[in-house]
C-alpha cells in the first residue's frame, strides 16, 4: 500500500485538514481514524453486518441486481469523511479534490485493468452554474491523471431533473432519476463512472443503465464513500447525496 500521508503531503500543504496539526496533508492519526469500508457487498459496496460471509451479495443486489457491475467505495460516508466532502463540494475547498481522490487510489488500483474511459456523473446545467464546478468531474480529472486513463466530461449528460434527491426515499429516488441521462458519441466496452458518494445507488444505477444501452458492456462505479443503510433518508432526516 502506498504511504497515503506522503501522497497527501504533496497536495495539501501546511496542516492536516481535520485536526489542523502542522504538517503536510492528513496526519497519521487522522488517516487511521477514517471509517474505511472494509466489509461490504462486492456488487454495490453497501456495508455488510459483521456476521455476513465475505464475498456475499447484499439482499438488495440479490433481489434486484443493479445495472452497474461493481462499486468501489473505500470509505464510509460518516464523520469525518462527510465533513471533508462537504467542504470540497459545498464550500469550494477545491484543494481537497486531490486528497479525496488519493483516498480512492489504492482501492481502485486493481480495478483499473481493462477500463477504457472514465466518466463523471453529470450535473444539470443550472446546478453547474450555481455551484461553479462539478465535484465528480474534479475527482475524475485527478483519477485520470493517476491512472493514465482517458476521461470525458461531455459524453454522459443529464437532461432532466426532478425534486432534489435528499428529501426522497429509496424507491422515490429510483423514480426520480429514471430517464434523466443521455449519451453523446461512442462508448468503449468498459467504463468507470465517477462520483463522490453513493447513497442508495439510484443515480449510479440509472446512469449505468444508460451507458449499457449506449453500448458499454461493463460499468464500474468509483466513489469516495458509501453511505451505510441506517444513514439513508428516513422520515425527518435527509442527506445531500445519491
Amino acid at each position: 500500500m502506498v504511504n497515503m500521508c506522503v501522497l497527501f503531503g504533496h497536495v495539501i500543504g501546511a496542516a492536516c485538514p481535520l485536526c489542523r496539526r502542522p504538517g503536510a496533508g492528513l496526519c497519521e492519526r487522522c488517516l487511521q481514524s477514517l471509517p474505511f469500508n472494509r466489509h461490504s457487498c462486492p456488487r454495490c459496496a453497501l456495508p455488510l453486518p459483521g456476521r455476513a460471509p465475505a464475498g456475499v451479495w447484499c439482499a438488495d443486489c440479490q433481489s434486484r441486481p443493479p445495472s452497474f457491475d461493481r462499486v468501489v467505495a473505500p470509505l464510509l460516508y460518516l464523520d469525518p469523511v462527510d465533513a471533508l466532502v462537504a467542504d470540497f463540494k459545498y464550500r469550494r475547498q477545491l484543494h481537497l479534490g486531490p486528497l479525496l481522490a488519493g483516498t480512492c487510489a489504492d482501492a481502485i488500483r486493481t480495478a483499473t485493468a481493462g477500463v477504457e474511459l472514465l466518466l463523471p456523473v453529470p450535473m444539470l446545467a443550472q446546478g453547474l452554474r450555481e455551484r461553479g464546478f462539478n465535484q465528480a468531474a474534479e475527482l475524475t480529472r485527478q483519477l485520470a491523471r493517476q491512472f493514465s486513463i482517458p476521461w470525458a466530461e461531455d459524453r454522459l449528460i443529464k437532461t432532466a431533473g426532478g425534486p432534489h434527491q435528499q428529501a426522497l426515499g429509496r424507491a422515490q429516488r429510483r423514480r426520480n432519476v429514471r430517464g434523466t441521462f443521455d449519451f453523446r458519441g461512442d462508448l468503449p466496452r468498459s467504463v468507470a463512472l465517477i462520483d463522490d458518494v453513493v447513497t442508495t445507488g439510484a443515480t449510479a444505477d440509472e446512469a449505468s443503465r444508460m451507458l449499457k444501452r449506449a453500448g458499454s458492456e461493463y460499468v464500474e462505479v468509483w466513489a469516495l464513500a458509501r453511505t451505510p443503510r441506517d444513514s439513508w433518508t428516513v422520515a425527518g432526516r435527509t442527506d445531500r447525496h445519491r
